[in-house]
Parts: structure tokens; sequence; C-alpha cells
């Protein structure tokens, strides 16, 4: 029954949907299966649709260039602006994806700076990084800022 569904609508129909359109049929051949164990059936029978990848790397740890140790592992701040940590994630929208760089106080977890733009290009973390400044309000502190 799996399989011909799948062959009518299309290979990649889920679990969920294949057990809601499917229950009829198992009723009208008096097979009385409910979600879990329609589940079980399909993953013993190989007939799970994968996974599909929903995650982009930002970071490139593979290359030539010099690698720093982490100084601040095990560093707690004791105060806002004491430590900046700094990353980039995607958002997917319709038009593909855009990227958010981020410079947050570790201590207060206030976000200093951010920039969005379609691209991962150097632009996109020093132009957070220079709002993160603009935004200082303890200018004659030191700062540690920490970033991949």
């Amino acid at each position: 029954m799996v399989k011909d569904y799948r062959k009518k609508v299309g290979s990649k129909t889920g679990g969920i949907k294949l057990h809601k359109e499917l229950k009829k049929d198992f009723i009208n051949a008096d097979i009385k299966i409910g979600r879990d164990k329609f589940y079980h059936f399909l993953r013993l029978n190989n007939l799970l649709i994968p996974k599909t990848k929903n995650y982009m790397t930002t970071t490139n740890s593979n290359h030539m260039y010099k690698k720093y140790k982490n100084l601040v592992k095990d560093h707690v701040p004791t105060r806002p602006e004491q430590l900046w940590v700094s990353d980039i994630t995607y958002i997917k929208t319709e038009n593909g994806h855009n990227y958010l760089a981020l410079v947050t106080d570790a201590y207060s977890k206030q976000i200093m700076g951010y920039k969005l733009d379609n691209h991962m290009r150097t632009s996109l973390c020093t132009d957070a990084l220079a709002m993160a400044i603009k935004n200082r309000k303890y200018t004659n502190q030191k700062l540690i800022h920490h970033s991949d």
C-alpha cells in the first residue's frame, strides 16, 4: 500500500501524511495500526524518508591560516563590556539565505551590534563590530572581543 501510494503522489511523502491518507485503506483491509506502529513498520522496511539537512555551515575551521588558542574558554565576565562574543547565523527566507552577524556582551547578554545582509563578506562582521563599538557605554574599560 505504502509503495503504491508513494508512486501515485510522490516519493517524498512523509510518515504522518502517509498514515493519515492510508487510514481508510487500513480500515477497509481490516488492518489495525496506529501512528507509532506504522512508523515502526516504515523503519523496518526502509521506507522512511531521510531527513534533509536544514542548517548551513558558517564557520570554516579547515583553512591554512594560523589558529589561535581559545583564551576565553573558561573566562567568566564580572562586569558589562568586559567580554564580547561574535557569531554569524543564517536566516532562510523566500529569496534565499540572509546572514546575521551579532556582537553580544557575555555578561549582560545584550546585543551590542548586528548586521543583516545577503552575503558573508568581511564587511558583515566589521559593520556589526563598528556598531558595537559605537554603542559602548564604558569606553575607559578594557575589552576582549572573541570570535570564531
